[in-house]
């Protein structure tokens, strides 16, 4: 991923949780929130699964999923942003598909207006 970074530190997600604008899809949640001056050109960008999503094979094709849909739309994305996307408790890979979390994740930035041009 070109322009974004990994966020690692728990007080960051609680920040987020917390003080951001939040979209909801039919199987992800999106938060986000506006980066200070200094990390305007890039995003922070973190994928959170729970235990309640399935066992690790399923959780981790979750997550490669969330990062696949992420890394093509990143181009067309605004900078300067803290991006967190979890999954919604009910969803697993038996009963979703990749198309369908990708059109939700696309429907929820365009919900936040994260998109560039429109």
């Amino acid at each position: 991923m070109k322009y974004t970074l990994r966020i690692k530190k728990n007080k960051i997600f609680r920040y987020v949780f917390k003080n951001g604008e939040f979209s909801k899809g039919k199987f992800v949640i999106i938060h986000i929130n506006k980066r200070k001056q200094e990390d305007e050109n890039c995003n922070y960008f973190a994928v959170c699964v729970s235990k309640k999503n399935g066992k690790s094979v399923q959780r981790n094709k979750l997550k490669r999923w969330v990062r696949e849909v992420y890394k093509q739309e990143e181009e067309k994305l605004k900078r300067g942003y803290n991006i967190i996307i979890s999954y919604k408790k009910s969803t697993t890979v038996d009963i979703t598909s990749y198309e369908k979390v990708r059109n939700d994740i696309i429907k929820c930035f365009k919900d936040l207006r994260l998109y560039d041009s429109i």
